[in-house]
């Protein structure tokens, strides 16, 4: 291979947003953003984004498309794993997954640029013609007066169907442990993810319920999972049940103290009802992770944690009602969300109207 065309795979095209309240990239690769900087005032700039310590690095080439440069934030149409976990329990049926893209063909392809300029970027990508999905496009905007963007996911269905989806947000955490606390709306409880997680270390109990963060079902007794990074070496998968906003504010937040600033999240509930929390924190040992990967990513989702494409749970589960979204053949489907930055209160009109 020519070094023109190792420059070509490393680097894919790459588009820039630029306003006065931040700055962003977004990349062909899984139409992923990131980094992403919000400007705080003159003195403060804060990039929220996780970007994966093995981007770029000739090391990376082989990895399958998601991973490659992984970073930020996209979305998954269809969402989930495509390997059946070993040990599931009792009870869940196994399913063929309709393909063989971890989280969607998007997240593992170069998406086409139909726009950009220094406001917004419109992205597009087509499926493979055996799919039911036949495109989907992908909108970044900057609010203007804000430390915010504005996203617009909106699905082309070639057949009606029904299947998981969701977003897919990676937020960095900086160091030192426990400087970023993690802030939750209102919710109907906290779940463990019902497998143990294979080749990576989990401190929770698997298959369990919780009603607060800083008290989860752990191995060795409650587990406090709001403030993070954690000390100790982990890698965990939550979904919040029927997670919504309390008076306005970001049903999920995160507070980087040592910036003393909030990050936040919002999106339309009736679409994506829960979030996954997926806290990677040294936990995988293998490459490419090898116990450096540390990021928090919040996924609104209708699926079953990323399991719905694999397995199906007992129906006495309390996540078996997640069955995916409703798509109809010809008609598009829409979703917004946001994600914005501020300091102290959250200021008047940064929540959209979801």
């Amino acid at each position: 291979m020519s070094a023109a065309e190792m420059k070509h795979i490393a680097r894919p095209p790459m588009w820039r947003l630029e306003w006065d309240h931040g700055s962003a990239e977004v990349q062909a690769l899984g139409g992923m953003l990131g980094p992403l900087h919000f400007r705080l005032d003159a003195e403060r700039d804060l990039q929220v984004m996780h970007v994966a310590p093995w981007a770029g690095t000739v090391d990376s080439m082989g990895l399958p498309g998601m991973l490659r440069r992984m970073r930020g934030e996209w979305p998954c149409v269809p969402f989930g794993r495509t390997d059946l976990p070993p040990d599931l329990p009792q009870g869940w049926t196994a399913l063929a997954p309709d393909d063989r893209w971890p989280h969607g063909y998007a997240s593992n392809h170069r998406w086409r640029c139909k726009h950009a300029d220094q406001q917004s970027i419109c992205l597009e990508i087509d499926y493979p013609e055996d799919s039911p999905v036949a495109s989907i496009e992908r909108h970044i905007s900057v609010v203007q007066g804000a430390a915010a963007l504005d996203i617009t996911l909106t699905i082309h269905p070639r057949r009606s169907t029904q299947l998981p989806a969701g977003l897919h947000p990676t937020f960095r955490l900086p160091q030192p442990h426990g400087r970023v606390t993690l802030e939750l709306g209102r919710h109907e409880g906290i779940y463990s993810y019902p497998s143990s997680s294979a080749g990576a270390v989990s401190r929770l109990l698997p298959d369990t319920r919780s009603a607060q963060l800083n008290a989860l079902a752990g191995i060795h007794g409650p587990l406090d999972l709001s403030r993070l990074p954690l000390t100790d070496d982990g890698e965990e998968l939550l979904q919040v049940r029927a997670l919504t906003a309390i008076d306005g504010a970001a049903p999920f937040s995160l507070h980087y103290q040592d910036y003393s600033a909030h990050v936040g999240m919002w999106w339309n509930p009736q679409q994506f009802p829960d979030l996954m929390l997926w806290l990677s924190n040294r936990g995988r040992p293998e490459f490419p992770w090898q116990s450096r990967h540390v990021a928090l990513g919040a996924e609104p989702v209708n699926s079953v944690f990323d399991l719905s494409r694999v397995a199906q749970p007992p129906a006495g589960h309390p996540l078996s009602d997640r069955l995916g979204i409703l798509l109809q053949a010809g008609e598009a489907w829409t979703t917004r969300y946001r994600i914005a930055a501020w300091s102290g209160i959250l200021p008047a009109g940064l929540a959209p109207d979801y």
